[in-house]
């Protein structure tokens, strides 16, 4: 990332992606700013050098995120979740896909009426946002390493993008982040290959640009 960065004459930035609070460990973020700089891996934004596009730590950023989140509920593009029921939610159907197991929700939210979620809100019910996710078809997309890659849509969850807790998830938060931060390419692990469709759904839903796309093993 760092070399084609400074290859294509753009700038590398670091990003502390920190919205799952639970797997945070005390330390772990001064220890990847030291490995950084004793690497000579030397960022131009992040968040102890400044920039134009901070906060670069996403847990500064949470206020950030919902007002999207709304965006897509009222495009239709994502709605609110309130099965917060372990025992319904262990029922539904699961798939095998790319050898790992996926829970398919049911899409049993999706068909509230707009007074019934705002009565549930207002009593202060504990939601999520879901992505509404096509359940036929297919997605095209094309990596700059593997070509043309192509998804069945009924493969496709409807992740969720906003937790309960307020924080936004690691899928969504990236997004809206590359998008503000006026990233133009996102280079990962090939284990995204098969999940990129659903990023590039909250892209065209914004009608935003899609960025350059490279997974690597």
């Amino acid at each position: 990332s760092y070399l084609y960065a400074k290859k294509m004459h753009g700038k590398f930035i670091l990003r502390i992606e920190d919205t799952d609070q639970g797997r945070y460990v005390d330390g772990a973020v001064e220890i990847i700013y030291r490995t950084l700089h004793e690497t000579g891996i030397m960022y131009d934004e992040g968040p102890d050098v400044g920039g134009d596009y901070g906060p670069y730590i996403q847990s500064q950023r949470k206020n950030e995120y919902l007002k999207y989140a709304k965006q897509l509920v009222e495009s239709g593009h994502a709605y609110y979740c309130f099965c917060s029921d372990k025992e319904r939610l262990s029922t539904l159907k699961t798939e095998v896909v790319e050898g790992k197991e996926i829970m398919i929700y049911d899409k049993h939210c999706l068909s509230l009426s707009k007074e019934e979620v705002q009565r549930r809100l207002a009593a202060g019910e504990k939601y999520v946002i879901r992505q509404n996710m096509p359940t036929e078809g297919s997605t095209t997309y094309h990596d700059a390493v593997y070509g043309d890659i192509t998804i069945e849509n009924s493969e496709l969850e409807d992740q969720i993008l906003i937790k309960s807790d307020g924080m936004p998830t690691y899928n969504f938060a990236n997004v809206i982040d590359d998008h503000l931060m006026n990233i133009t390419c996102v280079m990962r692990g090939a284990e995204y290959l098969t999940s990129t469709p659903k990023y590039n759904m909250l892209y065209d839903a914004f009608g935003w640009e899609r960025p350059v796309y490279i997974h690597l093993p």
